[in-house]
């Protein structure tokens, strides 16, 4: 599990630092804070930040926000937030240019930069999902917590999105109409059955091996008869192999023959 990365571009430097505080406050991770196009695109190459929160009107800069998230483009495609004072149509016109995640109007509250991250996260991934042909539907008809990108996805954790790499993922248990992901630091519960789940997060490396059971089999430290044993803080955990499941759990691994 990592906390959501962001890199701050914004030349006012009182409100940089007080989007910084804010940002920290909720749980995110701050990669660099900087003032001009040349500073951001260094720190964008150096730490990959996970969202960009990038000023449209960067005084004394090369580019303004917008040329500035072309050059981000042809590097890596993150979810960009516009932060602008201005809100003109001409501004605007030339802010979707570049497909920003979220426009935000400054000055802003804590509670609408909380609601642009959430939206820019959900955006984002959403447009990500289209691009990959993943069909990521919720049974819920409520705002989903998890979005998905090719090995790796972003749960909703409190009032902060975190990360969650797919090769941590140790097995994931049905709990009704819940899941509880289980990962070698936390356990995160989400709203989807198995079934959903399995749609939502498609690798060959998580595998049913119960109608309550999906593991990492990665993860697997032994088996025996109906019984997986994974490794989790240093203790050997028991996973029941379902009897349907049984046959084609035993097909994915290749037995060496004997001399």
């Amino acid at each position: 599990m990592e906390a959501l990365k962001i890199l701050i571009i914004e030349d006012d430097v009182f409100l940089g630092t007080e989007l910084e505080e804010q940002l920290l406050e909720f749980g995110y991770t701050i990669t660099e804070r900087v003032r001009d196009s040349k500073s951001a695109i260094i720190a964008f190459r150096r730490r990959l930040p996970d969202i960009v929160l990038c000023d449209i009107n960067l005084e004394d800069s090369e580019l303004d926000g917008i040329d500035l998230v072309k050059v981000f483009n042809t590097i890596a495609k993150v979810p960009i937030i516009f932060l602008t004072a201005f809100g003109d149509a001409k501004t605007v016109a030339r802010a979707k240019e570049v497909n920003p995640a979220y426009y935000l109007i400054k000055p802003c509250n804590p509670n609408q930069l909380q609601i642009s991250l959430d939206f820019a996260i959900a955006n984002f991934m959403n447009k990500e999902e289209a691009e990959l042909e993943h069909s990521l539907k919720l049974q819920e008809a409520t705002t989903p917590s998890l979005h998905v990108g090719a090995d790796y996805f972003f749960l909703k954790d409190g009032h902060k999105y975190v990360r969650v790499k797919v090769e941590d993922i140790l097995w994931v248990e049905a709990l009704g109409a819940n899941v509880k992901i289980i990962t070698e630091p936390s356990v995160f519960t989400l709203s989807a059955n198995l079934s959903s789940f399995s749609k939502q997060v498609p690798h060959d490396f998580l595998v049913r091996v119960h109608r309550s059971y999906m593991i990492n089999i990665h993860r697997i430290e032994s088996f025996y008869g109906n019984r997986i044993y994974i490794q989790k803080n240093g203790k050997q955990q028991e996973i029941p192999i379902g009897k349907t499941y049984r046959e084609g759990f035993q097909k994915l691994f290749i037995k060496l023959a004997s001399d």
